[in-house]
């Protein structure tokens, strides 16, 4: 690798990749690739159904506090929705197996930094062959 990269928090060099306060030498590392981690459904769902419920009981019984109440999980449920993130995680596979590198929003990012790291063990092992010769 003729430039190092680094960027942040991540550091890719002739030596490893260093990301989250881990090392992983460039011997060791055998592939990359990026997962996205979609948005978790069952708490707001279970909110906005509790809410729901108790909002329509506020209604039937003409319960004020309960119509408040339930109006109120059901906005909470609807908060904890928009409010969640998709991430992508960066996986690195070596021999001891796949291990997570760094956790990011930005997918763009992180598909650079999987390219970089595929790059880099390529010519790390086209550099190993012809020493082994």
């Amino acid at each position: 690798m003729e430039t190092p990269f680094n960027e942040r928090g991540v550091t890719l060099s002739r030596a490893g990749l260093s990301a989250s306060g881990q090392m992983i030498p460039l011997r060791d590392l055998c592939a990359a690739c990026v997962v996205k981690v979609e948005r978790k459904k069952p708490l707001p769902v279970g909110l906005a159904i509790i809410g729901l419920i108790g909002l329509g009981a506020g209604i039937a019984t003409g319960s004020g506090a309960a119509l408040m109440l339930g109006l109120m999980i059901v906005v909470v449920g609807y908060l904890s929705w928009i409010t969640q993130d998709v991430i992508y995680q960066l996986m690195v596979e070596t021999p001891d197996g796949e291990r997570e590198v760094l956790i990011t929003k930005d997918q763009e990012w992180a598909d650079k930094v999987a390219a970089l790291v595929g790059d880099a063990v390529q010519r790390h092992a086209a550099a190993a062959k012809p020493a082994q010769a």
